[in-house]
């Protein structure tokens, strides 16, 4: 009988974590390579494919330089920078998962903002893009993070940029690693935050249900991230680096995204209240998922460059 309560308990244990393993590969599996679809993009020529049917093309951007970070773990990050005037604001762009720095939705950003005498710099984070790839998988923000503040030393340090003079924009996860950056580097002074996640553990549960598993898969994920990949994914939150960054910030939620459902913002919201972080707030209930600066550019341009331009000076 003890053998079998121990075999019993052998096979709960191996299938656990087996769920663990197939899961969390499954959710958190990134291509380490250009996304077919934004091969051809580059900040003098790109294209908003299905975002949008308007022509971007006042907002390519013919002065660029393709740029290596390093950072402290020996990762190679690979960005473009775009430097208009070493006194103007910088902003870093920061892109959503499994896209990158060719992604219309960092490009487009980067171009209205350099075309308002920003610098502007984007890059993929690790396992995207033409970055390291490390093992195929995003971390939820955890090491990309550290992405974000080498990008941050390479502009103060190569670029004689100063902190006061940076800025940080992310949509989606990007958003996200944004509010989390914070945590780790005290060189940001002011934020643009569109459709961000917030509680990464409720996100999981979220993502899970979208890719059609169970949200009670989210416990064997977490721990099999923890025991075996040594990631804590919850180790740094997003209302970690609110706290501790302070930093005002300009928030954009299309209320229909079904990707990162809008309570999240509700979240953010709230969280901003509480540690008394100044933010202007944008909410558009006709919109999905990343869409505002598609759908109403104008619009988004004008509030993010008198956001940035006050407050980044």
């Amino acid at each position: 009988m003890r053998k079998i309560i121990i075999g019993v308990l052998f096979f709960i244990i191996v299938a656990y974590f087996g769920i663990g393993f197939y899961v969390y590969g499954e959710s958190v599996a990134v291509p380490c390579s250009i996304v077919e679809f934004e091969k051809e993009n580059r900040p003098d020529n790109f294209s908003l494919g299905e975002k949008a049917d308007w022509d971007p093309s006042k907002y390519f951007v013919q002065d660029y330089e393709t740029v290596l970070i390093n950072t402290n773990d020996d990762v190679v990050l690979s960005g473009w920078w775009m430097e208009t005037d070493k006194n103007a604001p910088t902003i870093i762009g920061l892109h959503g998962v499994t896209s990158g720095k060719h992604s219309p939705d960092v490009l487009l950003v980067g171009g209205m903002l350099v075309s308002e005498g920003f610098n502007y710099l984007t890059f993929d984070f690790r396992d995207h893009g033409e970055s390291t790839c490390e093992d195929g998988v995003h971390s939820a923000g955890q090491k990309e993070i550290y992405d974000v503040k080498a990008a941050i030393d390479w502009l103060v340090n190569e670029k004689n940029i100063p902190s006061n003079k940076i800025g940080i924009h992310g949509s989606s996860f990007g958003a996200m690693v944004a509010l989390m950056a914070q945590y780790t580097s005290d060189d940001i002074s002011a934020l643009s935050i569109v459709d961000t996640p917030f509680d990464f553990a409720t996100l999981v549960r979220e993502e899970l249900i979208y890719q059609g598993f169970p949200p009670f898969l989210y416990e064997p994920v977490n721990h099999y991230a923890l025991l075996f990949e040594g990631i804590d994914i919850t180790e740094v939150s997003p209302e970690d680096g609110v706290s501790k960054g302070k930093n005002p910030m300009i928030i954009f939620n299309g209320i229909k995204s079904d990707r990162v459902l809008s309570h999240h913002t509700d979240d953010l919201i709230n969280a901003g209240n509480q540690y008394n972080v100044e933010m202007l707030i944008n909410r558009y209930p006709e919109l999905s998922h990343t869409e505002i600066m598609f759908v109403y550019p104008d619009e988004f341009l004008s509030k993010i460059v008198a956001f940035f331009r006050e407050r980044l000076n």
